[in-house]
């Protein structure tokens, strides 16, 4: 049963643990499995189907203007936040995941990766970031990849997308969404059409049997994390060009 831990704004209607936060709703609030706003500059997650809190947070806990309202700092002087996975990400149905970053990447000179997100297992690892190499670099340079490793039945494997925003949109607001289904994996950058990649198995929990999943860093190169969210269904290239409207309209 999903837990709304915020304070619903038309009938203030508290579900599952005592209000703690009170924030806007994301778009298509019906099919969310997990979701954090980091208003309330916590680590808490504001709508859950499984643990809200946290399993640990790794680095220094920063808060800074979001997209809207609070967002993490990520990198080498923010922090990585890891969750329980149960009923808040479950590979066996269609999903999307939906957030905005913003790079704080003058902060350092050179670097690896920009890890956003991840099931961080070697006995399963799915995860999204802005590639490893040439370190030199700017991020806003680099394509992201979504990997694929330590599979016993999906074999390793990256997906490589160019990102258009390049330097003009350094440092700037972005929008990614990773969506999956049988069949397909789909990325979104922004408002661009989605980049459809067809693959050749359909992802399951078995895949992947670790019980936590990552958000952020608290390594390398600093930027901004905000509104991550979870769906429990695939959200098509009209619903998430309307999740951008939104956002950047506001």
């Amino acid at each position: 049963m999903k837990k709304l831990l915020t304070i619903l704004s038309i009938a203030a209607i508290v579900c599952g643990a005592a209000a703690q936060k009170s924030a806007p709703m994301p778009k298509f609030v019906d099919a969310v499995s997990f979701y954090i706003s980091f208003d309330d500059e916590t680590a808490d997650a504001d709508i859950t189907e499984g643990r809200h809190k946290p399993m640990v947070v790794r680095g220094k806990k920063v808060f800074a203007e979001g997209i809207r309202g609070k967002a993490a700092l990520c990198g080498q002087n923010g922090a990585q936040f890891r969750y329980y996975r149960k009923d808040n990400l479950n590979f066996d149905q269609a999903g999307t995941i939906v957030f905005f970053y913003k790079g704080a990447f003058k902060s350092l000179k050179s670097g690896p990766r920009t890890f956003f997100w991840g099931i961080e297992s070697n006995s399963g690892y799915i995860g999204q970031h802005l590639a490893n190499d040439p370190k030199t670099l700017c991020p806003c340079k680099r394509e992201l990849h979504t990997m694929y490793l330590f599979g016993k039945r999906i074999k390793n494997r990256t997906f490589f997308t160019k990102l258009s925003g390049g330097e003009a949109g350094c440092e700037k607001w972005h929008m990614l969404a990773f969506s999956w289904a049988p069949g397909q994996i789909s990325i979104k950058f922004d408002n661009e059409p989605s980049k459809n990649y067809p693959t050749t198995f359909e992802m399951t929990e078995a895949d992947f049997p670790a019980n936590n999943f990552s958000v952020g860093s608290c390594s390398h190169w600093e930027y901004y994390i905000d509104e991550f969210t979870i769906y429990s269904r695939r959200l098509s290239d009209v619903e998430l060009s309307e999740i951008y409207e939104y956002y950047f309209k506001k």
